[in-house]
């Protein structure tokens, strides 16, 4: 996995920690991640699912392991504040490329949806003649229930396929998939949401507000980040791995500057089968690339097999990391502390609030 999970293809836009990844690139990564034989989760969104998110940040599945954008407004949006991710196709064509990518190494689909695959793109790819017999379909009614889940279960431990495509509702995924997940076979389980169409007037003015408010806390968010950099002191790091786990400190700021020297660390720390803890005590901001090299350092060591944990973080550090979304990647990481009453005591005034 090594070919494509690489810390600079990891952008973090709109409290998702996306993927960028063309079709080439998704290409090798789901032959690798299926040829590793163990359970891998890829999340493919689209606009209108960022939107329900924004809404419902529970509707996020941090089971996850590879979030990939298949729309070219969300990409579009997240360009402007300077991420560029990159698209593998259309969210509307994505089951039909996944269908291709199984035809081209030859694994076998389980494809799970309320529509069939649209057989005419496999057709003018070539690929049909080889490959009908690797395609399960498994059609739902129009919304996934309590009964179609367990029978999903029972069709992927009966069929052990080498990919599971499921497309549902927003909140069908979120309610069904983590135990689908947790109950199916070492596969590679592919979710893409159904966006459903807003028809209603209340619906339609909320999904046009809706992308400038997002738009809007991301441009804040990136420049309280930018602000924070600019007044941190100078950075460095240091590791101790004469324990049972190698402890890394930054001290500083987490920018590009010491990016480099973290990954060194992470991948000797690794090639000595250590666990990993980081110490943020004194680190007084990051940036994005260095919420970036976090995730990816939490990726690639969960990859083998191995855990980091952070057990001493600043305050700035904690906020940042639960606003840009990374923070749910990491279990025991506390929230964000409450601001704490004054020295008299005194109460706080509701009618500032009025």
């Amino acid at each position: 996995m090594d070919n494509f999970i690489e810390s600079r293809q990891i952008k973090i836009a709109f409290g998702i920690p996306f993927d960028s990844l063309d079709f080439h690139e998704l290409l090798v990564a789901v032959g690798e991640l299926v040829e590793s034989r163990r359970k891998k989760f890829i999340f493919a969104v689209s606009a209108p699912w960022l939107l329900e998110y924004g809404r419902n940040p529970l509707n996020r599945l941090d089971d996850t392991d590879i979030f990939l954008a298949t729309d070219s407004t969300l990409t579009g949006m997240a360009s402007k504040h300077g991420q560029n991710i990159k698209l593998p196709m259309e969210y509307f064509e994505f089951p039909e490329q996944i269908a291709t990518i199984c035809a081209h190494y030859g694994h076998s689909l389980l494809h799970v949806s309320a529509t069939s695959l649209k057989t005419d793109i496999l057709v003018a790819d070539g690929y049909v003649p080889l490959s009908w017999d690797l395609f399960t379909n498994f059609k739902i009614s129009d919304e996934l229930d309590e009964k179609q889940k367990d029978s999903i279960v029972s069709a992927a431990a009966n069929l052990n396929p080498n990919i599971i495509l499921i497309s549902a509702s927003p909140d069908e995924l979120r309610k069904f998939i983590p135990e689908i997940y947790k109950k199916m076979p070492n596969c590679l389980l592919i979710c893409t949401p159904i966006d459903e169409v807003k028809c209603n007037l209340k619906d339609k003015i909320s999904n046009i507000i809706s992308p400038l408010l997002l738009m809007r806390q991301e441009t804040l968010f990136l420049q309280h980040i930018k602000e924070s950099c600019s007044i941190s002191v100078p950075s460095s790091i240091s590791y101790d791995d004469k324990k049972e786990h190698a402890l890394i400190k930054v001290s500083g700021v987490l920018s590009s500057a010491i990016i480099p020297e973290l990954g060194r660390m992470g991948k000797k720390m690794l090639q000595q089968d250590m666990d990993i803890e980081l110490d943020l005590s004194k680190t007084t901001a990051i940036s994005i690339k260095g919420l970036e090299a976090i995730f990816y350092l939490n990726r690639i060591c969960t990859h083998y097999n191995k855990k980091v944990s952070i057990q001493n973080i600043s305050p700035e550090v904690l906020t940042l990391m639960h606003q840009s979304g990374i923070a749910s990647f990491f279990k025991d990481l506390p929230g964000i502390a409450e601001d704490e009453p004054n020295e008299q005591g005194d109460a706080i005034d509701e009618s500032e609030f009025e």
